[in-house]
Order: structure tokens, then sequence, then C-alpha cells
């Protein structure tokens, strides 16, 4: 698979791929520590993207064991979810995110699980999971979507 094929394989959100999103702390050896917490549970990383944003790093990875790999990273203390989360940021002061609650009420959009993963320098990092991911996707600025 070329590098083209790999930032394809992991921006494709189509259900035939799920991907791991890990929120980690934009500091050395976090990577180490992602990779670290994979192997030692016998999941072979099979596609890996990460980006600076903010203070913090974004690393969306397709494993050999998403359920185990998920697993290994949450026991690691990692924050990480499933690409079936709609993940996005919002600035983080009050009623930002009753904005985007009432948007998705606006649609009959039902959140049926959300997170804060993250919150800093101003923004807060959120998953939800919807009854429609694809339209919950939709309702919010493609630029805060990650």
């Amino acid at each position: 698979m070329a590098a083209g094929e790999v930032v394809d394989e992991l921006s494709r959100d189509d259900g035939a791929r799920r991907r791991i999103i890990v929120f980690v702390e934009d500091e050395p050896g976090m990577l180490a520590r992602v990779a670290e917490a994979l192997g030692q549970q016998g999941v072979n990383i099979e596609a890996i993207d990460g980006r600076q944003a903010g203070e913090f790093g974004v690393i969306s990875l397709c494993t050999s064991d998403d359920d185990a790999a998920l697993s290994a990273l949450l026991t690691a203390g990692l924050r990480a979810v499933t690409s079936e989360a709609v993940v996005f940021h919002l600035e983080d002061k009050p009623g930002a995110l009753a904005a985007v609650a009432r948007r998705f009420g606006e649609h009959r959009l039902n959140v049926r699980t959300i997170h804060i993963m993250h919150r800093r320098a101003g923004h807060a990092i959120v998953a939800v999971t919807t009854d429609d991911d694809a339209l919950a996707r939709s309702l919010i600025a493609p630029e805060s979507l990650f």
C-alpha cells in the first residue's frame, strides 16, 4: 500500500474499515506509548496517521484487532475512541456544547453517548455517537471534525 493509499484508507469513513482515534499530550514519547500498549497485547498497526492539533496530538490507527487495540489503549490510560464516534472540537466556553446539541435536536438527531475527550487551551475535543452519525457529521463544521 502506497503512502497516499494509507491516508485514503484512514480518511475513508464508509464503514468498511474502522479506525481508532487516540488523543495524546503533545510531548516526546507519546507515539512510543501508543505503539508499546498495542505491541504488548499483540496488536499490529496496519495504518497510522498523526497530526498536531494545538497542544495535543491526534493519532488515527487501523489495526489487526480493533477491540483488543481499544482495550489496550484504555488500559494504558490513553484516551481513545473508535471511528464509530463523531469526534469534533469546539471552543471551551459556556454554551458551546449547547449550540451543537440544539442543532442536533432541531434535526431530530438523538445522541446515544457523549464524552469530552480533552480540554485545553480554550478548546474541547468531544466524541458522540448518535442514531445517524452521517447526519451528525454534516451538522458540524468540516474544519471542526477529526
